[in-house]
């Protein structure tokens, strides 16, 4: 067989940068490390790995996940930071490493807008508002109601401090006046077998693991944390159109590199990045994990993270809350 025609038949082959007599300052002209920090089988790995296979396809070659978790996240986040800023190395970020973590740790090891380059958001996810059956709440009003004719009694479990599910309580207690007990986990397992067995009362949790749950008819959902219903659930309101003000929680991920990477480099990504999510696979592969894309890119998704951190950083003060 002809060479040419063996390469091109072991089409795994990262074929871009194997064959001869490529030019020097091709990119990526070697595999590109995308670093997860979070453990494997979370929904922010499930969205790296769907972005990350289709931008090597994109790119023409490997691109390499490595999950590095630990410390909600700062700890991969940190060693992202500290990369060769060549385009090699890539962070796969979220709301909590990206925006939370910089109000919540007062000794953060970076700093999310001054040590990464935003290349595109990928993508976003809600929380769902459920109660265990015996409360007997169907709607978020009944709860509001309970919860104020019962100050302090009412407990809500989360998957650890500072993390969306806990924030996402904490605002609900601030726009409605409530007075609840967090209850915080080691996990969202943990928490899940808790609420299921009505040690905590409710919870706000992500969505793919509570609709489960709801549909067995073990918890009772009364509302997603987007400011609208949620595409995947059109039958669930959400927490906003029932009452409570200014309500919008929604967790998202994206794709950032160290700072200082050269512009060509940030631009090819940022445009390789919005492209594949346009494909019809990824937008198919994303939706069935109930995630919903909002392409936005570059400078775009540059001032959308420093809003971010803006809103959080001064949220987590008014609340008092502290880390672990």
């Amino acid at each position: 067989m002809h060479r040419r025609a063996a390469i091109r038949a072991l089409g795994l082959l990262p074929l871009a940068w194997t064959l001869p007599g490529m030019a020097a300052d091709k990119y990526p002209a070697g595999p590109v490390r995308m670093i997860v920090p979070f453990p494997p089988g979370g929904t922010t790995d499930a969205n790296g790995r769907i972005i990350a296979q289709a931008l090597a396809q994109a790119l023409g070659g490997n691109m390499v996940v490595e999950n590095i978790a630990g410390a909600a996240g700062t700890i991969g986040t940190a060693q992202a930071k500290r990369a060769k800023p060549d385009g090699y190395t890539l962070l796969f970020g979220n709301i909590s490493t990206q925006a939370i973590s910089a109000g919540l740790y007062p000794d953060l090891p970076y700093d999310p807008l001054k040590d990464f380059a935003p290349i595109a958001h990928t993508g976003k996810l809600v929380n769902l508002l459920v109660v265990h059956p015996s409360l007997g709440v169907k709607s978020v009003p009944e709860l509001i109601a309970y919860a104020k004719a019962n100050p302090g009694k009412l407990s809500y479990g989360s998957s650890g401090i500072g993390g969306t599910p806990h924030l996402s309580a904490e605002l609900f207690k601030q726009r409605t006046g409530t007075d609840m007990v967090h209850i915080p986990y080691k996990g969202g397992g943990p928490m899940l077998a808790d609420l299921l067995g009505n040690q905590v009362q409710l919870s706000f949790a992500n969505l793919p693991d509570l609709l489960p749950h709801v549909r067995a008819g073990k918890l009772i959902a009364l509302g997603v944390t987007s400011r609208e219903r949620w595409p995947s659930v059109p039958d669930i309101p959400s927490i906003q159109e029932q009452g409570v003000p200014d309500f919008d929680m929604t967790s998202w991920m994206g794709l950032f590199a160290p700072a200082r990477v050269p512009a060509p480099i940030r631009e090819q990504l940022v445009q390789a990045t919005l492209d594949v999510q346009k494909k019809p696979e990824v937008i198919h592969r994303l939706s069935e994990l109930g995630f919903v894309e909002e392409p936005m890119g570059g400078e775009a998704f540059s001032a959308y993270v420093a809003q971010q951190v803006k809103f959080w950083s001064t949220f987590v003060k008014t609340a008092g809350i502290k880390a672990e």
